[in-house]
């Protein structure tokens, strides 16, 4: 199956992933991409918010990194999971820099340079102009998330009344059922005014849901508990399915029925002022990090099903 013009996409699974040194020196991609199934004859491999990434484009990198060591390809066949690595990583650049505008941001030649010469790979060096540039726009653009400063509590507010999950922060109470009737019942008594946790206590097929109220509570440090955790922690550990719809959730408004592996999810979101302390202090903790992982999963992104599909759950391109 061709899955690009020169490399074919194996459906077995690598025993390393891609090493992800060259793509970035400053953060590690964590990636869970399996392989690729569909041929197209498009010439673009993504979108970002309108903005293409070529097919060319993505082609030539696999070719680099080849050449360079940083891929393997056995017989002409480059593994799926490889290949939507490196397309990950390129929509990703793209979403930081245009995060970092968004927020009165500017990458400077001065900032690249500095990049370049902290690169000390040698294989660095012998890439071609383009994709150095993106491995320094990469490597430049997570430098600066990584030392951004937490704004104000209005603006993380203004941003959570928008969507909670645009803070990289999510407060959520769900309510599981095994059927969608009963999630519907639930949703329509919520939206009549019933009580979130009671109802969860009484519908809830959740073991703890009596105790809880359907709350799902993070971990601090110390031992001590949270009722919000990061959108990373969601997109790690959590049902994709569920995810997705935890993600879409507005502040306060009963959201669902959200279907999962589980059953029927009622999910609401915390209204700000009810979890700001938490907002705020987990926001604090890594800034920058948060609130790019938010853009990113509001961003509108599209990729040719020759390699997948974005998750928005995951942050990452999936198999179709």
């Amino acid at each position: 199956m061709l899955c690009l013009h020169r490399f074919r996409i194996s459906n077995r699974f690598p025993t390393t992933g891609l090493t992800t040194t060259i793509l970035s020196t400053t953060v590690a991609l964590a990636l869970a991409l399996t392989a690729c199934s569909t041929i197209t004859n498009n010439s673009t491999a993504a979108t970002v918010n309108g903005v293409e990434i070529s097919r060319a484009t993505l082609e030539k990198f696999v070719n680099e990194l080849s050449a360079a060591g940083q891929l393997e390809v056995a017989d002409g066949v480059a593994l799926g999971d490889d290949v939507r690595s490196i397309l990950t990583a390129i929509i990703k650049s793209k979403n930081y820099v245009e995060f970092l505008k968004s927020v009165d941001f500017t990458i400077t030649d001065e900032m690249r340079k500095v990049v370049e010469k902290s690169i000390d790979d040698p294989a660095v060096k012998l890439m071609s102009k383009e994709l150095k540039a993106a491995i320094i726009d990469l490597n430049t653009a997570t430098q600066a998330i990584q030392t951004m400063k937490s704004p104000s509590e209005q603006v993380i507010a203004d941003l959570y009344n928008e969507s909670p999950s645009l803070t990289g922060v999510m407060c959520i109470s769900h309510i599981i059922t095994k059927n969608k009737d009963t999630a519907v019942d639930v949703l329509n008594n919520l939206n009549n005014g019933a009580d979130f946790a009671t109802l969860a206590g009484k519908y809830s097929i959740e073991p703890n849901a009596k105790q809880s109220g359907g709350a799902l509570r993070g971990s601090l440090e110390t031992g001590e508990t949270t009722p919000c955790m990061t959108l990373l922690d969601y997109q790690a550990g959590f049902d994709p399915l569920f995810t997705a719809g935890a993600i879409e959730a507005k502040a306060g408004v009963p959201f669902g029925p959200v279907e999962s592996s589980f059953g029927f999810h009622v999910i609401l979101a915390q209204p700000f002022d009810a979890v700001k302390e938490s907002v705020l202090n987990s926001i604090a903790a890594s800034p920058g990090l948060l609130l790019a992982t938010g853009h990113v999963a509001h961003a509108k992104i599209t990729v040719d099903p020759a390699y997948g599909r974005w998750s928005t759950a995951t942050g990452t391109i999936v198999a179709s």
